[in-house]
């Protein structure tokens, strides 16, 4: 059995200690069973950072395409009944963890527990990108990545790759999203503005394969490793701005990397033939009927974002 005192002394194995902002990627399944459950898991990595760490986490909730809000129009959420989180049992304990705090962009939010708690979450207001949160982590207090299973993801590769559509002024096309938020008795929709990026394409160029600043380790049963968000965000802007193609996958059928940026190396008609083609192909008529719909939302909902 995986304790508080095991998880303590795992944490300060790969490096984590006292006065650290980190930024967490936790499969907590990989962690194995914890006495306590995922709040022990939690509580360990706070008493390691101390009152002097600060704890941050995703808790992105379901959204709705942006021209269809009239169907969801009794879906409000506000600050104090905000959305469930769907981005993992982590977060949703992280949003009832004793002292944490939400942020003010509630269609965007991120959960965040310790000292910069207050700031970072006050000041991630409706005005400020999706992203903008990690971003003043990343350059005010030197923000780490923690990652404990799950895929090899650093954390900063969103927020390059949006930076890298700007510097090369490339765009993503895409349907929006958001929901309804009640503020001061007002009840009013909000948008997302994130743009989104091929995972597979990440996962074929390996672009997190070089990091020199970083500590492996075990988390309980799980492989861990800690990253200096600082280096992998450089190191990943400086590699997608390079050549913005290299972020697009070899699946000739994946609708993002097709069709939906300004560098995509298709379009939506040849798309659709394409998925005409594969229905008349025994074992491929589920997915090309999936593919189809997937493009007859964005033909009908795609708005250009950078």
């Amino acid at each position: 059995m995986i304790t508080l005192e095991s998880l303590k002394e795992d944490f300060r194995n790969i490096g984590i200690k006292t006065g650290d902002t980190l930024f967490l990627r936790i499969s907590y399944k990989a962690v194995g069973k914890v006495e306590g459950g995922p709040i022990v898991f939690l509580k360990a990595l706070h008493e390691v950072v101390g009152e002097e760490g600060t704890i941050i986490l995703t808790a992105f909730p379901q959204k709705y395409i942006t021209q269809l809000r009239f169907f969801h129009r009794k879906n409000v959420y506000s600050y104090e009944k905000p959305p469930r989180s769907t981005t993992g049992v982590m977060s949703t304990i992280a949003m009832s963890y004793p002292g944490a705090l939400l942020s003010r962009k509630l269609e965007f939010p991120f959960v965040v527990i310790g000292k910069h708690a207050n700031y970072l979450t006050q000041t991630h207001t409706h005005e400020k990108s999706g992203y903008w949160l990690l971003e003043e982590a990343i350059g005010k207090f030197n923000c780490k990545c923690l990652r404990v299973g799950g895929e090899e993801f650093t954390g900063t590769t969103h927020i390059a790759f949006t930076r890298g559509l700007r510097t090369t002024r490339s765009y993503q096309k895409k349907p929006k999203y958001g929901l309804y938020l009640s503020e001061n008795s007002k009840t009013q929709w909000f948008d997302t503005d994130n743009t989104i990026f091929c995972h597979s394409a990440f996962f074929k160029n390996k672009i997190n394969m070089t990091i020199e600043k970083k500590r492996e380790g075990q988390v309980g049963n799980g492989y861990a490793i800690v990253t200096d968000m600082r280096e992998t965000l450089y190191k990943e802007e400086e590699f997608i701005t390079r050549n913005m193609s290299q972020m697009l996958c070899d699946n000739k059928d994946c609708l993002l990397c097709r069709v939906s940026y300004s560098f995509s190396d298709s379009n939506a008609w040849q798309y659709f033939c394409r998925q005409i083609r594969h229905l008349f192909i025994k074992g491929e008529m589920k997915n090309a009927i999936l593919n189809i719909r997937n493009l007859l939302y964005y033909v009908a909902f795609a708005k250009r974002q950078t």
